[in-house]
């Protein structure tokens, strides 16, 4: 995979333009799909939300570029209409890659898959004042600190390029999570980063740790514990988590995700 951005359109001014025009050109000739690993298409330019789609597997991405690492949190659009779009089950995955503006190369790229990108992870942003052009207008942020590590699959890291099989294969297990409804998608989020942070091997005391932590997170549900072992049958169901023995569990996403 070649990390050489495209040599910056003498004709455009703007460093945003620069920087859109080189990355999306990176991601269509060096890039490919990491659902089926084939290559990628762009659409027509103006379309809203959607960069590229795959003419094989017809799943949608959007990218996201900046010169910096993109580390706990996301620059996302308006609220209400993120919110919506996740709940349609409309959101694409994102790819997330950060550039060097001197030496024009891509320093880091991940990508986020679409089940992970949930209710949970969207935070609104303060609403523009009256005195704005768009007053009240309502933007929003991802945290990626409420996005299971399962679905933040990193493919460049400082430079180092990862197999595409590796990507292949943590993208499929991210996939089992599409088998939850859009609408509770949230709850299996959380619990989930909750188990990414516990030993492969762990007990339901140890789950049971993160309580306090996830109920400031649902203040008006009075049963987390009861919710916590929902979720981890949940993801029993989907692949991810094993049930050893009364009291004790193996999640089994760990050994698809880079370290």
């Amino acid at each position: 995979m070649e990390l050489s951005l495209c040599p910056p359109d003498g004709r455009l001014k703007s460093a945003s333009q620069i920087a859109r025009v080189s990355t999306e050109a990176w991601a269509l000739q060096d890039f490919y799909c990491p659902s089926c690993g084939l290559e990628l298409a762009s659409y027509p330019q103006g379309t809203k939300v959607y960069d590229f789609y795959s003419p094989s597997c017809t799943e949608r991405f959007q990218l996201k570029s900046g010169a910096h690492v993109f580390s706990h949190t996301v620059l996302g659009s308006e609220f209400h209409t993120t919110l919506n779009s996740v709940l349609l089950g409309q959101q694409p995955s994102m790819f997330l890659l950060h550039y060097d503006r001197i030496k024009w190369t891509v320093e880091n790229l991940m990508v986020i898959h679409r089940s992970c990108i949930t209710t949970s992870c969207i935070i609104p942003r303060k609403p523009l004042s009256s005195n704005a052009r768009r007053a009240g207008w309502q933007g929003c942020t991802y945290s990626l600190d409420r996005i299971p590590k399962l679905g933040q699959i990193q493919v460049i890291n400082q430079g180092l390029v990862r197999e595409k099989a590796e990507i292949l294969a943590q993208w499929k297990q991210s996939d089992s999570l599409l088998g939850t409804k859009p609408e509770l998608r949230g709850w299996v989020a959380e619990v989930l980063t909750c188990v990414e942070r516990l030993p492969s091997i762990f007990k339901l005391d140890e789950i049971y740790a993160f309580e306090d932590e996830l109920g400031e997170k649902h203040r008006d549900n009075h049963h987390i514990r009861p919710k916590i072992r929902q979720q981890l049958q949940v993801l029993r169901d989907l692949g991810l988590v094993n049930f050893v023995s009364p009291g004790v569990y193996e999640y089994l996403g760990k050994q698809t995700i880079a370290t």
